[in-house]
């Protein structure tokens, strides 16, 4: 009778911890599918008009940003006919717009703006700089998420 009880015990133990186990996997699996909502973009044509002239307006009017497959000034050697930013994702999900570049010069590095645009306005723009590359939004999400990389927002007059 103790060993049917035992047995009966296991298995009850058991059924839990699957089920445990089965609702983190359907947790982590909406996870994923949420993050192929986001729409990728491949040209800086695709950049929001509003978005354009707030990333002008935040770096001083000193922003121009070569394509993905194009040459630009990835170090502190200067050439006038390069921009000095470079695009390395461009993405949108509902009213959230991601834009990742490359910042060139001396000391190269990262550049994340996160921005929500409704009915043609800029509702929250954030920024945030890294030495990860930011080319996906699947990395993205898990440096934000664990903290690696911090957006700030940015106020725009």
């Amino acid at each position: 009778m103790r060993k049917e009880l035992l047995i009966l015990l296991v298995l009850f133990v058991c059924s839990c911890s699957d089920n445990k186990s089965e609702k983190r996997d359907i947790a982590m699996d909406e996870e994923s599918q949420s993050e192929q909502n986001w729409t990728e973009y491949n040209s800086k044509d695709s950049i929001p008009d509003i978005l354009q002239n707030a990333l002008i307006k935040v770096s001083n009017d000193n922003f121009e940003l070569a394509e993905p497959n194009e040459p630009f000034n990835a170090t502190d050697v200067i050439s006038d006919s390069l921009p000095r930013q470079k695009l390395t994702l461009l993405s949108s999900k509902n009213n959230t717009w991601r834009l990742a570049y490359i910042q060139g010069g001396f000391g190269k590095y990262n550049v994340l703006i996160e921005s929500d645009i409704q009915k043609d306005s800029i509702v929250s723009f954030k920024l945030g700089e890294s030495l990860l590359r930011l080319n996906n939004n699947d990395s993205i999400s898990k440096y934000i998420s664990e903290k690696d990389l911090v957006l700030k927002k940015v106020l725009l007059h």
